[in-house]
């Protein structure tokens, strides 16, 4: 098997409307086209690709949804973080600033990049990377 690259990640909601918000609004993905599934969500892209599949958290003692297309083995827990490449770091800052959205802000060691962290609606960590 030869990987080509990370295709999609997929991310169990809470309030998918609050999610699939953050990531158009605050990430700037854009909402599109989606299979007709039988179970809520969202398909967003990023330069026409699908990256972040959004699916409702399924209750304790539903039938089984997006949350378990791994071989039936039950949840497969939380994601740490996704990862972004973006663009003028200025601009992202004085961005969260205006809507609210706290931040951490990182420089990383010995190279020529900058981190900002935040947390989307269901605690899961968005880094976002900058080039310097």
């Amino acid at each position: 098997m030869k990987l080509k690259s990370l295709d999609h990640i997929l991310v169990l909601a809470d309030d998918l409307e609050a999610t699939k918000d953050f990531y158009v609004d605050v990430i700037g993905l854009s909402a599109g086209d989606r299979p007709d599934f039988s179970f809520p969500g969202y398909w967003l892209y990023a330069g026409g690709h699908a990256c972040v599949l959004l699916a409702k958290r399924r209750n304790i003692g539903e039938p089984v949804d997006a949350g378990n297309t791994h071989g039936g083995r039950g949840t497969t827990g939380s994601i740490d973080h996704i990862a972004f490449a973006v663009d003028d770091i200025d601009s992202a800052r004085a961005d969260l600033d205006r809507r609210g959205i706290a931040y951490k802000h990182q420089k990383v060691p010995g190279a020529p990049l900058q981190q900002l962290f935040i947390s989307d609606p269901n605690g899961v960590a968005v880094e976002l990377n900058f080039p310097a």
